[in-house]
C-alpha cells in the first residue's frame, strides 16, 4: 500500500463524549460529520478536544483519529498548528 492511498483529512471535533475507556468523537470533515472512537483518555477528556482540529483517516461514515503513541507519554493527537478548512487533504 502506498501512503497516498490513505485518505487523510483535517476535521474539527464537534462533539466528544466519554464512553467507558474511550472518547466517542464527532468530526466535521467538510463533506459531513464522521464518528470516531479513540482510546486517548490518558491525555484527553471531552473538553480538551471539542472545537479542535485533528488529523483523521476517513473510512466511509467512520474516521480514525491519528495520534503519536509512546510508552512514556501515551497517545498525543496529531493536529495542524494553524486552522485550515475542514476536509483539507493531508499529503
Amino acid at each position: 500500500m502506498d501512503f497516498t492511498d490513505v485518505d487523510l483529512r483535517i476535521g474539527t471535533v464537534t462533539a466528544a463524549v466519554l464512553e467507558g475507556g474511550a472518547l466517542r468523537l464527532s468530526v466535521d470533515v467538510g463533506a459531513g460529520v464522521l464518528e470516531a472512537v479513540s482510546h486517548i483518555t490518558e491525555n484527553y477528556g471531552p473538553s480538551d478536544l471539542e472545537g479542535t482540529q485533528v488529523v483523521v483517516v476517513t473510512r466511509g461514515a467512520q474516521a480514525v483519529v491519528l495520534a503519536a503513541v509512546s510508552p512514556s507519554q501515551g497517545a498525543v493527537v496529531l493536529r495542524p498548528d494553524r486552522a485550515v478548512a475542514d476536509g483539507t487533504q493531508v499529503v
